[in-house]
């Protein structure tokens, strides 16, 4: 699909990182259970060292996303419904990728879990149908910088087509 590129940096994954994209592939390629989307997201977790990893499907009407899993250090949380009008992940859906360093709260005053979680920074990539249409999206977030965002962006990137498949077959 046409957005499956690394956005804003020259990215070139070492040979850990290599191996880590490697297992990526390797997990998108098992059969699919009732908890792979939990594997996916405690396997970006757990490479990103990210503390919060959402993975949300956008409603029909395009204004709020339920998570279907939402992590907090790789524990899994109560799966909720939010409107995505004044967050960063609107700005994921309208651009198809967003990443906030830091600060992120501040850019988005509306967005009260931002700041209930203390969350610093945040990077988010959507999802999108077999007709390049938003389904969804993953999203990072943290109480510090996302330490290597690109690699995180690119470890999104490859896990994307086995999260897509399971949303649409969770639809």
């Amino acid at each position: 699909m046409e957005y499956r590129h690394i956005h804003y940096w020259q990215y070139e994954p070492g040979e850990e990182e290599e191996k880590i994209l490697e297992a990526a592939l390797i997990l998108s390629n098992k059969p699919r259970h009732e908890n792979f989307l939990t594997e996916i997201a405690s396997f970006i977790s757990e490479h990103t060292e990210a503390k919060y990893v959402l993975i949300g499907q956008l409603s029909e009407d395009q204004q709020n996303v339920h998570t279907l899993v939402f992590l907090k250090d790789q524990e899994v949380l109560e799966n909720y419904t939010y409107a995505i009008k004044g967050t960063p992940c609107e700005v994921s859906f309208l651009q198809r990728f967003c990443y906030h360093p830091y600060d992120v709260a501040p850019a988005y005053p509306d967005d009260k879990e931002l700041r209930d979680l203390a969350i610093e920074s945040y990077l988010g990539s959507i999802l999108l149908s077999d007709t390049n249409e938003p389904i969804g999206l993953t999203a990072l977030m943290d109480e510090k910088q996302i330490e290597k965002a690109a690699f995180a962006e690119h470890l999104i990137i490859v896990l994307s087509p086995a999260i897509e498949d399971e949303i649409k077959r969770l639809s």
